[in-house]
């Protein structure tokens, strides 16, 4: 489905030219009355069986053999150009349905008649079929058209009866069946033509008022719809620039922050490196109290230099840096370069650190600094919030994706901050310990260009204490990304 045409609802089958729902229930009815004709061709063929094997009743059955032979034709030829139908443009859709479908039913008026005359005429109950085309042609034509096939239908019956009344054509006798003189019986005519008059007009009366307010609703549900496709059109175009104006100032944001970090890092940098230089003696000999105030704030620097590293990384994984640097990388070398330095803190605090790989770890395509980030950042937390037990880290394969989990018997995290654990700026409000609270929130972020996910479970399901932080990583992602 779109909405071409200046907002118009329009449905297209494969292979078909767009067309709008009242177009579609035209081109639907001709394929059903395609259809309706092939069950009539079967009809006409198992009745003509039944009535010449089973009961006996006389009649001249190749005539109504060859009429299905013609009908099938026509129903060939039908069936082609209701199929032209679906490639014709929009605009004469209706047109051409409305003509083929007149067609449909003077084809069908004329091989009845026809096969009215060889089966007995008046004689024949199933004269009354003619109801049946009434309520087809209210489908597609307009209402007087089909009071025009009304009359046509019964002037055609009143012109064949009154053919053979007065013997201008031989009456088909139905042997066996009806009387050979009822064709002749005024009474029994009149009857017959007026019954099947007022049923064709009652039934054109119903079936044009029905189909009308249909049309009619059909017609209202389209404005509707059109109306609210508008709507929403322009409130989604609306929203598309509001979202385009919002990325926007993202990335002005993102590269504000990027050239800050990076303006304010370089002066930094140069004060650490000048009260190094006081604490090193070069500049001097100084005094117990200058040198506690100088390593308070060489302290205090390199806690804003992290929080600057951190404020960089983050435009440069926002603005996808880190994709340009994925490569073939083994995971397990990343894990134990990212505790290598770990074990010792850890040893100091009196915690059994424990790393659990499987035995043919496959690479994966990624970034090994951001990965040994992330890791570094899991690991380092896990050691200063837990005072003592231990600390495991297991990696384990699954189908289509790798495992990392970080459990440690630590402090844990209260249930009402996991939700926002992985936030900017956000810290347990069980931490005591400073920190800038954008570890977690960049290794969400580095995690999730690798097209992992990364989450936490407190208390940790397989202790019950501490918590544990976990993070998957695709084992095909170099194939996807091609």
């Amino acid at each position: 489905m779109s909405t071409g045409n200046k907002g118009k609802i329009v449905i297209a089958e494969e292979g078909e030219l767009e067309q709008n729902p009242e177009e579609a229930a035209f081109r639907m009815w001709l394929r059903v009355f395609v259809t309706v004709r092939w069950i009539t061709i079967l009809g006409i063929l198992v009745a003509t069986l039944v009535a010449s094997k089973i009961l006996n009743i006389g009649f001249p059955t190749l005539a109504a053999y060859g009429i299905c032979v013609f009908v099938t034709l026509c129903n060939l030829a039908l069936l082609y150009q209701a199929r032209r139908l679906r490639r014709m443009p929009t605009s004469q859709a209706i047109h051409q349905a409305r003509i083929w479908g007149t067609v449909h039913l003077l084809l069908d008026l004329l091989a009845f008649i026809v096969l009215l005359h060889f089966t007995g005429g008046i004689e024949n109950p199933f004269i009354f079929y003619f109801v049946l085309h009434i309520i087809g042609a209210s489908v597609i034509l307009h209402y007087r058209v089909v009071y025009m096939l009304a009359m046509a239908k019964i002037v055609a019956v009143m012109l064949l009866v009154g053919l053979e009344y007065t013997g201008a054509i031989p009456h088909v006798n139905l042997v066996g069946f009806a009387s050979p003189t009822l064709y002749q019986q005024g009474s029994y005519i009149l009857a017959m033509l007026i019954v099947l008059g007022s049923a064709l007009f009652a039934t054109a009366y119903m079936a044009t008022s029905v189909a009308g307010e249909l049309r009619k609703r059909q017609r209202e549900v389209m404005r509707l719809s059109q109306r609210l496709l508008k709507k929403r059109t322009g409130e989604l175009e609306q929203a598309s620039v509001e979202i385009a104006k919002l990325e926007e100032e993202k990335n002005r944001f993102l590269r504000f922050l990027g050239i800050a970090a990076h303006d304010l890092k370089a002066p930094l940098t140069a004060i650490q490196g000048f009260l190094w230089i006081m604490l090193g003696g070069y500049s001097g000999d100084i005094t117990e109290k200058q040198r506690n105030m100088l390593e308070r704030s060489t302290f205090r620097i390199k806690e804003l230099m992290n929080l600057i590293s951190d404020l960089l990384d983050i435009p440069r994984i926002e603005t996808g840096q880190i994709v340009e640097e994925m490569k073939l990388t083994s995971l397990g070398k990343v894990i134990k370069d990212s505790i290598r330095d770990l074990r010792e803190l850890a040893k100091q605090k009196k915690l059994k650190l424990e790393v659990e790989l499987p035995p043919a770890l496959p690479k994966i395509y990624g970034s090994a600094p951001r990965l040994q980030q992330v890791i570094t950042n899991l690991v380092s937390n896990a050691i200063n919030y837990t005072p003592e037990g231990s600390i495991t880290i297991r990696v384990s394969e699954g189908d289509d994706e790798i495992q990392v989990e970080v459990m440690d018997t630590g402090i844990g995290v209260p249930a009402e901050d996991l939700p926002r654990l992985f936030e900017d700026f956000f810290r347990a409000s069980n931490v005591e310990t400073k920190g800038t609270g954008l570890g977690l929130s960049i290794s969400r972020r580095i995690v999730e260009a690798h097209g992992g996910r990364i989450w936490v479970d407190s208390p940790c399901p397989e202790t019950g204490k501490g918590s544990r932080f976990a993070f998957t990583l695709p084992r095909k992602a170099e194939n996807k990304r091609r």
